[in-house]
């Protein structure tokens, strides 16, 4: 499980288990693997831009609805940043049985449906008047942020990219 880059051997480790660290929390995959330079850049970057989104959008925009109401489609792209978006799965398994009941005080729970409501439109038309532009652009940041943690537990699981040992293709004339 050795890749050589640029004539540095680097050890990726056992990668399944750099592939489930990686999927569980951003840049855990590249700290176990020994990358930690790689790994606090890409945990600064991810992680960043997923708070980023959720102070943009006063911490409404990460919740997981698949309700023909709100049908959250972005909810899969935020969740591919791991662990700091499970909560809004685990709010929405506890309102899917229970309603009423909030776990976190609500954080990262779907809008509450009014009680002379049938559905959640009111409360989310609500959400998108009090914040703006807020809710649109924090989603879209913190969609960004889980398919930019996609690509780096692709990167924890396969390695770096190595350059062509070739000498073969540097010679060939250009034909342009």
């Amino acid at each position: 499980n050795q890749v050589i880059v640029d004539d540095c051997v680097v050890d990726l480790k056992n990668r399944y288990v750099a592939l489930a660290l990686a999927i569980l929390f951003p840049a855990a995959g590249h700290f176990y693997q020994g990358r930690k330079n790689k790994a606090y850049l890409f945990a600064a970057c991810i992680l960043g831009l997923f708070l980023m989104g959720m102070v943009i959008g006063r911490g409404r925009v990460v919740y997981a609805s698949f309700s023909p109401d709100d049908f959250r489609i972005q909810y899969p792209a935020q969740a591919m940043v791991g662990l700091p978006a499970a909560p809004a799965l685990l709010q929405a398994w506890i309102g899917n049985r229970d309603p009423e009941r909030k776990f976190l005080n609500g954080f990262m729970a779907a809008p509450p449906i009014s009680p002379n409501a049938r559905n959640n439109r009111e409360a989310l038309s609500r959400w998108h008047l009090e914040s703006s532009a807020g809710m649109e652009l924090g989603t879209l940041y913190t969609a960004v942020a889980g398919l930019l943690n996609l690509l780096v537990i692709l990167d924890a699981f396969g390695g770096p990219m190595p350059m062509p040992q070739s000498n073969q293709r540097r010679k060939q004339p250009s034909s342009s």
